[in-house]
Formats: structure tokens, C-alpha cells, sequence
């Protein structure tokens, strides 16, 4: 039997067994599957009958997803990939230079914009669109030429749902951008046959039924919200989103909806505890809580066990480039913390995950000894999207293997347990986004015009990054000028929080900038 690996058969099915079953709920609007599985077949009939959209298997299919967390996310999502297409998320606190800078990458069959992602569309970036755009709001200019066609979603006429286009197991479900070396995203190509095995088994793992309601945190272009959203509907649960005005806010929100499940990144857990809002038992409602995204501190899980008393807390760990996690740890007693570092251990390999630690020559090390961990199995990506060699490098085959080396450094325990040490390189996590040092200091020279800087993350709160600091290798510097012209070119949650001025920067023994060194000066400073 041919499988049918298109990630909205669930949402299908479901609208056909559950539809009046709530699929998501944001801001007060409520979807049901059956309402899903209208909107989202309307965007496919619109996108299949599309002159943009080529027959047989010449081009591969890939719609931009220009849209916030919410129900119009959703169905633009779930929508492209009824049509048989890759999603690809844009961000709407993207900068316009990123958002060109990513259309140039993908060669997009369409795009699907929310009305605050229509707002962006200026003349500029409709001239770089593909051929079709649909949108939810009315955008901010019209196309200077017919090129580009202009649908809006109220427009599409109404359609009979029929089962979503057949996808075979290495069709590309989705294409993730994360930060790059040299100034470029790296857009990481996940295949429908890993997706598929990780929302199954991930179901599985966690025992998720259809009355959850589970929380919803992160943007699409973060691929926690992969997990997030497949898991949830896959179960036939309901998906409840959190808007980003209301995250402090965020133990009322799950109380009042009567969250069952909760999903999010452990800095949000942090910063609960740290504003006195996880009171003992004031999540008692929680039966599964999953923390992924960065390292887990001990001190964040003595607190939310008191908070979500009868929760089971899992803690998960994986690279996009392994589809959202593939390393966990349930929370046991005694608590799996790493030794010496006051974070919970990232667990063992989830069910069609390897895990190995490896030197520089890729051979497999001893228990005890840290080295580079690398991940094998079913749910690895297909690589970088345009990017070859560098695919090569960071997937190599080891004894007729294909693995994945993560660039984080780690040990495993004689017990088999994977406790994850930092990073090899000057890849950091902040915030739960994934930040190459070296990108933000590539954009830092083109706007200082100076030769040497560096960034760091900092500071550390509870051994997790809360924001970036840069330097530069100059007398003097106009912060404010350097830091609004970052803002133009790079995401947000990459912008540096201080610029300052560093005549003589620090540099180690390979004459490059000292990291450690300039986290001296900043633990002085506030010392």
C-alpha cells in the first residue's frame, strides 16, 4: 500500500470523523476541523488551478507562509500543504532586506499572507513575489506590473474537501531558515517521511488524546511549533495560541482555557518563576508539560513541579536539522541534572534516533569523554537548501551511516543518558531562537566599516542566553545609529542589545576575538 505522507491528512481526517471539534482557538475565535478543512481546501483548489503552479514533477512546490501565530497562519499552513507544497515561514518582524534576501532563495510557487503579513507587502517586495499572493488583509501596494496576481482569501469560492494531494516520503514538507556564518540564512529542508515518524511517535511518547488542549507559544518559523501544531492536531486536540502581547500572562491564560498540555521554551517557564506567577498548584490543570528549545535549569523544574503538580514534565532536545527534537528526558526523582552545570540532561534517543559522541575524525568516544554529539535516523533533514558542500559537511557518512553533527558539545553517562555540555562553534540559543555569533558581527562590519568586533551572549540568566552584546574595534562608536541600521538587516531577536566601542579588542592565540575574554569584561562590569 502506497502512504499518502502529506502532513493534513490528520486535519482531513479529522474534519470528516470530528468536525465540530476545535482544531485552534486564538483571540477569542474558535476553528473547528471541519471549518479548517473548508478554508484550507479552498487555498488549495486556488493553488493547484494556479498558472503558477507547474505539472508533474518539474519545479518543487513551496509557498510562503507571510503570517503571525493564529488561525490565518493555520489554514495558510495547513492549506499549502493540502496542495501537495513545501511551507516555507516568513516572519513578519523580519526586516524587508531578510525577507528578500529569502525569496531570492526559495523560488516560491505562491505566497499566503495574514492581514498584518499583507501590511509588509510594498512595492519592493511584490516585485520579488512569486507569481501568486493571497492574502487575508489588503496589502500595502498593488503589483507594478501583472506578474504578480493578487487573491484575497474571502474571494475563494467554497469547495468539497477532498483528501489532500499525494506526497511521497522525500517530498519536502517544510524549509526552515536558521542564522548563517556568512550573512546568509541557511534554509534546512525537512522531508514529509521524518515529519510523519516524529508527529507519530512524538503522540505516542507523550500519550496525547483528542480532549487536550495544548498550548501554543512559538512563531512558524521557530520548529518547536512543528511539534506544537502536528502533535496536537494529529491527536484530534485542540491547539490554543497564545497571543505574544499576553506571554507574562501566560498561567491565567492556561487556566482559563483549561490548558491540559503545555508547550514552550524554558526561559517563558523562567520568567514566570522569576515574576512570582507560578504559585503552588496554579497549574494543576496540566497533565503533559514538554520543554524544548534550550537547556532546562534545575531550578525552573523544582519550581514548575510545585506549580504542575500533576504534570509529567518531559524535556526534549533537537536541531532543526533532526526535525524539532530527537533526544528526551522525562523528570524523574532524583532529577537527571548534568553535573556541574545545573541543567537537566537532555535524556536518550527518541524511537528512530541514534545518538553518538564523536571527535574531529568523526570516531565514536567513550562514556564520560565530551565530544561533539551527532544524531543519526529517520528524521533527519535533507540538508541546506542551494548549499551542497556545506550539506556534505555537517551530514557526513561515518561507516556507511548518515549522521548529522549538532556543533553542540556533549558526554553520555554510563547509565546511556546525553547530557548536552555547550556549543563547539559560536552557535548560541537565545531566547529559544538559534544565533550564529559570527552572522550578527558580518552585518556589524558592513555597517561599522571596521574590521575587528565581536558579539557575545549575555547575559546569562540561569545558564540561558537573555540577549546579545557586540563590540567593536573602534575609539568612539554611535550605538544608536549601528543598532537601528542592524535593525533593517537582521530578525529581532538577533539585534544587540548594547554596541559599544572596544579600541583594543581582545584576541585569543589564533588571533581571533577573544568571546571569553569580552564576557570577562561584561561580568566586571556588573561585578
Amino acid at each position: 500500500m502506497t502512504i499518502n505522507y502529506n502532513l493534513a491528512l490528520a486535519v482531513y481526517r479529522h474534519s470528516l470523523t470530528t468536525p465540530d471539534a476545535p482544531a485552534v482557538v486564538s483571540r477569542g475565535r474558535t476553528l473547528t476541523y471541519g471549518a479548517m478543512a473548508d478554508r484550507a481546501a479552498r487555498l488549495a483548489k486556488c493553488l493547484a488551478g494556479s498558472r503558477a503552479w507547474p505539472h508533474g514533477n518539474a519545479a518543487p512546490l513551496r509557498v510562503g507562509i507571510l503570517a503571525s501565530r493564529g488561525i490565518d497562519a493555520c489554514v495558510a499552513l495547513i492549506g499549502a500543504c493540502w496542495a501537495g507544497a513545501a511551507y516555507v515561514p516568513i516572519g513578519l518582524r523580519l526586516p524587508e532586506e531578510r525577507i528578500l534576501t529569502l525569496l531570492s532563495l526559495c523560488n516560491l510557487s505562491a505566497i499566503i499572507a495574514d492581514e498584518e503579513g499583507a501590511k509588509l507587502l510594498t512595492d519592493r517586495l511584490l516585485d520579488a513575489c512569486p507569481p501568486i499572493v493571497i492574502h487575508a488583509g489588503q496589502p500595502a501596494a498593488c503589483p507594478r506590473n501583472d506578474s504578480v496576481r493578487l487573491i484575497a482569501m474571502a474571494s475563494l469560492p467554497p469547495v468539497t474537501p477532498e483528501e489532500p494531494a499525494f506526497m511521497a516520503a522525500h517530498e519536502s514538507a517544510y524549509i526552515i531558515f536558521t542564522s548563517g556564518t556568512t550573512g546568509v540564512p541557511k534554509g534546512v529542508v525537512i522531508p514529509t517521511a521524518a515529519v510523519r515518524h516524529y508527529v507519530l511517535m512524538i503522540g505516542d511518547q507523550l500519550g496525547l488524546q483528542p480532549s487536550d488542549r495544548a498550548l501554543e507559544t512559538c512563531e512558524l518559523g521557530f520548529d518547536f511549533s512543528v511539534h506544537n501544531m502536528f502533535s496536537t492536531w494529529q491527536a484530534g486536540a485542540s491547539l490554543y495560541v497564545l497571543p505574544a502581547t499576553t506571554v507574562m500572562n501566560a498561567v491565567k491564560f492556561a487556566r482559563s482555557c483549561e490548558l491540559t498540555v503545555w508547550n514552550s521554551v524554558p526561559s517563558l517557564a523562567g520568567m514566570l518563576r522569576q515574576v512570582n506567577a507560578l504559585r503552588p498548584a496554579s497549574l494543576a490543570g496540566l497533565r503533559v508539560t514538554v520543554f524544548g528549545g534550550e537547556q532546562l535549569p534545575e531550578n525552573t523544574v523544582t519550581t514548575w513541579r510545585s506549580a504542575a503538580p500533576n504534570s509529567r514534565i518531559v524535556n526534549l532536545y533537537g536541531p532543526t536539522e533532526a526535525t524539532v527534537f530527537c533526544l528526551g528526558q522525562t523528570i524523574t526523582e532524583p532529577l537527571p541534572v548534568t553535573p556541574g552545570r545545573g541543567v537537566v540532561a537532555i535524556g536518550r534517543p527518541l524511537p528512530g534516533n541514534e545518538a553518538a559522541i564523536v571527535d574531529a575524525q568523526g570516531r565514536q568516544l567513550a562514556d564520560g569523554v565530551a565530544g561533539e554529539l551527532a544524531i543519526a535516523g529517520v528524521q533527519l533533514a535533507d540538508g541546506y537548501l542551494g548549499a551542497a558542500e556545506l550539506t556534505m559537511a555537517r551530514f557526513p557518512v561515518i561507516d556507511g551511516k548518515r549522521w548529522y553533527l549538532t556543533g553542540d558539545v556533549a558526554i553520555r553517562d554510563a547509565a546511556g543518558r546525553f547530557h548536552c555540555l555547550g556549543r563547539i562553534d559560536n552557535q548560541v540559543k537565545v531566547l529559544g531562537y538559534r544565533v550564529e555569533l559570527e552572522e550578527i558581527d558580518a552585518h556589524l562590519r558592513h555597517v561599522t566599516c571596521a574590521d575587528v568586533v565581536g558579539s557575545v551572549a549575555w547575559p546569562l540568566v540561569d545558564g540561558m542566553a537573555r540577549g546579545i552584546v557586540s563590540f567593536v574595534g573602534l575609539k568612539t562608536i554611535d550605538a544608536a545609529r549601528v543598532i537601528g541600521e542592524l535593525k533593517a538587516k537582521i530578525p529581532p531577536y538577533m539585534v544587540p542589545n548594547r554596541v559599544l566601542a572596544l579600541e583594543n579588542m581582545p584576541l585569543n592565540q589564533s588571533g581571533k576575538v577573544d568571546r571569553r575574554a569580552l564576557h570577562r569584561l561584561l561580568d566586571t562590569e556588573t561585578a
